[in-house]
């Protein structure tokens, strides 16, 4: 019973270890074609040899994918801003030319009326 839990004990904190598997080699070989090919094992001679670091493969830096995401954040709220300025600036303008139009026509009926005709409404929408 005791050899059991002692089992158990060392099986649980073995699984609690982190798990990282060790840097392989990798060699990245070109022929005279300038065909590309990476392998294990050491290039033949008559290939030009590189050795490509693998020590980073598979780990992500989370803290430069976070700021890379705050920074696409900030520029898609940026954009939005600029459209939602543009289209507050644009409706503006539109407003403004209506009541240009609205006071024109008053004129243009008073003049022809040639009598008191009351202003158009400002604001009115």
């Amino acid at each position: 019973m005791i050899a059991n839990a002692r089992r158990i004990a060392l099986a649980s904190l073995l699984a609690a270890l982190p798990f990282s598997a060790p840097a392989q080699k990798l060699y990245k070989c070109v022929d005279a074609k300038g065909k590309v090919t990476y392998q294990e094992a050491a290039c033949p001679v008559d290939k030009d040899e590189k050795k490509v670091d693998t020590s980073h493969a598979g780990k992500t830096n989370w803290e430069r994918a976070a700021n890379e995401k705050v920074k696409r954040l900030n520029a898609q709220a940026e954009l939005e801003a600029e459209y939602q300025a543009k289209s507050s600036r644009q409706e503006a303008a539109e407003r403004a030319e209506e009541r240009k139009q609205e006071e024109a026509a008053w004129r243009k009926k008073q003049e022809e009326e040639g009598g008191e005709a009351a202003p158009p409404a400002k604001g009115k929408k």
